[in-house]
């Protein structure tokens, strides 16, 4: 009887044990599932990703805010809502895309950007703005939250892996990029700020060069001055809070896939095993 009652005491102390090893493990940072993008192959077996039809969705918000200027959508995230366009950077600080009051915001593009008839009309470098709260507010990041947070899904290699391409709409067309640098920073990079929207042919060289260095994963994508990026920029908490380091910034750039190019299912990436940590002042 005594042997037995021992037995049972260790089995339920052994499965006690493993139970806490598993709330250790870090599940909860467990890579999310993620899915390559859905396309169609041509007769030569080039893949073509399905772009996400979202042109009703932003007529619908251009009628009920004119300053609505795009869709965007990002594969294996809730990134997928409408972008709007104020006349500063600060105007949907704290406003949602129908210019109600939200702290968690909404979309906005750099208000010196352009969006004319076809990408010729883009300035060289679209930025799109978004909040990401943390949780706690301002404390940790979070890849469940709400707006910008979705963005910290990509810090999963088979989540970035499975999310080559952004999508965007705007009333003139759909537009693919093609990811090229995640990466963590200050909120002014130098030598050169990677939130400008036109650059010399040196400065963004630079730029390309450095925000490479800087990116999580080291991507078989080739980008030169001639190209138009895409990137979208949210807040971090991953060098402290926001109370103690405000400068923190998480950072995702695409290069607008020209007609004629190849795609891809996945990503043509590799984990960077020594990315450029930010330097705060």
């Amino acid at each position: 009887m005594i042997a037995n009652t021992k037995r049972g005491l260790a089995l339920a102390l052994a499965i006690c044990f493993l139970l806490c090893l598993s709330g250790c493990s870090g599940k909860d940072d467990k890579q999310p599932p993620a899915s390559s993008p859905s396309g169609e192959y041509d007769e030569n077996g080039g893949f073509r990703p399905s772009v996400p039809d979202r042109k009703q969705e932003l007529t619908q918000a251009v009628q009920e805010n004119g300053d609505s200027v795009a869709w965007l959508t990002l594969p294996n995230t809730e990134i997928d809502d409408v972008v709007v366009q104020g006349e500063n950077n600060e105007f949907y600080l704290r406003k949602d895309a129908k210019k109600n009051y939200s702290y968690a915001g909404c979309y906005y593009m750099d208000y010196e950007n352009t969006v004319g008839e076809d990408e010729t009309d883009f300035s060289q470098n679209t930025i799109i703005y978004g909040h990401n709260l943390g949780k706690p507010m301002g404390v940790k990041d979070d890849p469940n939250g709400d707006k910008f947070a979705q963005l910290l899904k990509l810090t999963y290699p088979e989540t970035a892996k499975n999310t080559p391409y952004i999508f965007l709409t705007t009333k003139n067309g759909e537009y693919i990029y093609e990811i090229f640098a995640v990466f963590y920073s200050e909120a002014m990079t130098k030598p050169v700020p990677y939130h400008l929207v036109n650059y010399s042919e040196d400065d963004f060289n630079e730029l390309i060069e450095d925000v490479k260095s800087r990116s999580l994963y080291l991507y078989d994508t080739q980008v030169s001055a001639q190209d138009k990026v895409l990137t979208l920029s949210t807040c971090s908490y991953k060098y402290g809070s926001y109370s103690q380091n405000p400068d923190q910034r998480f950072v995702v750039m695409g290069r607008l896939v020209q007609e004629g190019e190849p795609y891809y299912e996945q990503a043509q990436m590799m984990v960077n095993d020594m990315p450029r940590e930010p330097e705060f002042d």
